[in-house]
């Protein structure tokens, strides 16, 4: 049976046990008191905490490297370590990715991939970034994605919808990722580590990858994804 402890959430601080196992949500509220807030929680519950994996929420709240890893440390110090930050701000994804930890962007960090929408339900609003997706970093968004800039190898994007890169997309990428087969992918480069629309997955071939001159788009077609000349005439 999994525990379940969660701090006061008037203070700015909630930790709660999960299946992958802990998730510290960090608040509203002044950074010390926060920080003095989290160490006083895992020092109470430090049996409980002994080796765990923590995954830190903390919102649109922006955190600079040296506070994020004073988070790490106190972490560190419980006998915890830090295995991702999710955050809808860039600035502590930046700070996250500075201190080698894995990030998700996410715009809602509560969506989650295995959603289904109900029938009919259209797709929610669109995310637009301008910035590069680095090794390492997560956008997940439950509508469509458009990124201005490129997604680097061990980066990684996940929408519900469509997913349009106005750069080089090396990384990996899964548009309808509720299972929505009709999602697309274009790209002015299309070199993904890993395709997937809906519930198909395309990976490249093993030979040289080709270095496209034309932007692309990716669409499942029979039982497969087809890649093909991203015309922006097309009906």
């Amino acid at each position: 049976m999994t525990q379940k402890v969660a701090t006061r959430i008037a203070n700015g601080i909630s930790i709660k046990g999960a299946k992958e196992g802990l998730v510290v949500a960090i608040g509203e509220g002044p950074w010390p008191d926060l920080v003095a807030q989290l160490d006083n929680d895992l020092q109470r519950k430090a049996a409980f905490f002994d080796g765990a994996h923590a995954i830190v929420r903390v919102g649109t709240r922006e955190l600079a490297t040296e506070e994020l890893r004073q988070v790490q440390e106190l972490l560190s110090a419980n006998r915890m370590q830090m295995s991702g930050v999710v955050t809808s701000a860039e600035k502590t994804a930046e700070a996250a990715t500075a201190l080698d930890i894995p990030v998700a962007l996410q715009s809602d960090d509560s969506w989650p991939v295995e959603a289904k929408p109900q029938h009919g339900e259209e797709p929610e609003e669109a995310l637009f970034l301008k910035r590069t997706v680095r090794s390492g970093q997560t956008i997940q968004h439950p509508g469509h994605v458009t990124i201005l800039g490129d997604v680097n190898p061990g980066g990684q994007v996940v929408a519900g919808g469509d997913v349009v890169i106005w750069g080089k997309l090396r990384g990996t990428v899964h548009a309808g990722a509720v299972g929505d087969d009709s999602s697309l992918v274009c790209a002015l480069v299309l070199a993904p580590m890993q395709l997937r629309i809906g519930n198909h997955i395309a990976r490249p071939p093993e030979e040289k990858p080709r270095d496209p001159r034309v932007p692309e788009i990716a669409r499942v077609q029979g039982d497969g994804i087809v890649v093909e000349p991203w015309s922006m005439n097309r009906p």
